[in-house]
């Protein structure tokens, strides 16, 4: 069995509304399933952005989720969970729209702490997602597990949360 996350896009946006999909070049080896910060255009190019690693407190507007559809070059001993997006490579990236469901292994997570449906799911600073009971103050909400099926944790994207006025 592989070391790298699984990644399925149940019903994202960006599936079949153009504006909501990034092609987006690796800046390191990046395994599917993880949360980056879209960039800027690389220069001369009008569909390849740079990509980062996102900071708690991120934007989810800004976020896109990288799946990449798997490209298997030797099928000995391969399985989805042994494919990572090398370094220089272009991959794909969904923007994060609310309502959207995707789901992930658990690979995909910074620990197995609380994956288990309804917890909220919230971006660990590194680009995996965190599963907690409650919201934490100040993180970027992905989402809440809908619905654990088989080796996934189906997640539905949430509404960004407005500022509180002081």
């Amino acid at each position: 069995m592989g070391k790298y996350a699984i990644v399925r896009t149940d019903n994202m946006s960006g599936t079949i509304v153009d504006k909501d999909l990034f092609s987006l070049r690796a800046d390191k080896d990046i395994e599917n399933g993880t949360i980056v910060k879209v960039g800027a255009y690389e220069e001369n190019q009008r569909e390849v952005r740079a990509c980062s690693t996102p900071a708690v407190g991120d934007e989810l507007i800004n976020l896109a989720l990288i799946a990449t559809p798997e490209l298997v070059k030797d099928k000995k001993n391969f399985a989805l969970s042994d494919f990572v997006n090398p370094k220089g490579s272009i991959m794909r990236g969904y923007r994060l729209v609310p309502g959207d469901l995707f789901g992930v292994s658990k690979a995909a997570f910074a620990s197995e702490d609380n994956l288990k449906n309804g917890s909220t799911v919230e971006l660990d600073g590194a680009g995996k997602l965190k599963a907690v009971t409650a919201a934490t103050g100040g993180s970027t909400e992905i989402g809440k597990i809908a619905l654990v099926e088989d080796d996934l944790y189906v997640i539905e994207v949430s509404a960004p949360k407005a500022a509180k006025a002081e």
